[in-house]
């Protein structure tokens, strides 16, 4: 306290100015109306501005917060979405008859898939073979070999879990294959990654009497056990197909920008053992 009173009356001179200064300052503005309206529109002026800049730093600190809660609710509609497709009735038209069957699926098959949120902790994408490791794991109910999409298509299918992490092998890996389709006219292909670009992937197998165009957008196909059907994985920029070829080359620009995700959501088929099981015993 004795150090304070010794600096105070150190520069008491100063202080004294200040305070004389103010006083001056403060009576012009009062006294006079122009002085008053320019200090004002100044003092409204910063005034504003720095209360834009407090906002904008208080958002970005809420963006982590807001982010979170986006793929929550988008977990919520990938749900809904995977079942109001599935519950679509579809039209078989037998060869020899005019009329139509149409079938709907029962509500097991509907409500077969479900999703759950997580969060990117680690990711590559300048390998060959590139993963990447989710903050959900076994006891979360992850197990290998879900699919994993993100908000804009395709991610990776889970590799291996443990109780609170998951490492899946992304779609820019090498021995990595996703059953696609052309969505304007259902013809299959497989998307897998060539190893070259990490925002171009190949469609293979796709015969040279089908008809693929430039522009053409790629969904996950109906013969997906690990993704739903309609997912998006790219759209078509490019198209070969020599005179010896039996199948195209198609190159597909890939809808999910593997170098910024954040949030994930695994997909869980409730009925693959199921369909795995009897497949199983099918090929024996």
């Amino acid at each position: 306290m004795q150090q304070l009173f010794q600096f105070l009356y150190r520069y008491r001179v100063f202080f004294l100015f200040i305070l004389l200064e103010s006083v001056s300052f403060w009576l012009i503005v009062k006294n006079n109306s122009y002085q008053s309206a320019a200090y004002f529109n100044s003092a409204n002026y910063y005034a504003a501005k720095a209360l834009g800049v407090s906002n904008a730093v208080t958002g970005y600190l809420n963006l982590q917060v807001v982010n979170a809660d986006l793929a929550t609710e988008n977990q919520r509609l990938h749900t809904l979405l995977a079942q109001a497709q599935l519950k679509q009735p579809v039209m078989r038209v037998a060869p020899a008859r005019i009329d139509s069957a149409i079938y709907r699926p029962d509500s097991a098959i509907a409500s077969r898939f479900s999703f759950k949120v997580a969060k990117v902790i680690n990711n590559s994408t300048d390998r060959f073979k590139n993963f990447l490791t989710i903050d959900k794991g076994s006891l979360d109910g992850i197990r290998p070999g879900m699919g994993v999409i993100s908000a804009t298509g395709v991610v990776g299918k889970v590799k291996a879990c443990s109780e609170h992490f998951s490492t899946v092998i992304s779609l820019l890996h090498t021995d990595m294959m996703v059953s696609s389709k052309v969505k304007r006219n259902g013809v299959f292909g497989t998307a897998r990654w060539q190893g070259t670009k990490p925002d171009i992937i190949n469609l293979t197998y796709v015969p040279r009497h089908q008809s693929v165009n430039k522009g053409d957008t790629i969904l996950t196909s109906d013969y997906n056990s690990t993704f739903t059907p309609g997912i998006m994985v790219g759209t078509v920029v490019k198209t070969q197909l020599k005179p010896a070829d039996a199948y195209y080359e198609i190159a597909v620009a890939l809808s999910t920008n593997f170098g910024n995700l954040a949030y994930v959501y695994v997909i869980e088929n409730k009925l693959l053992d199921e369909q795995q099981g009897l497949e199983n015993i099918s090929t024996n």
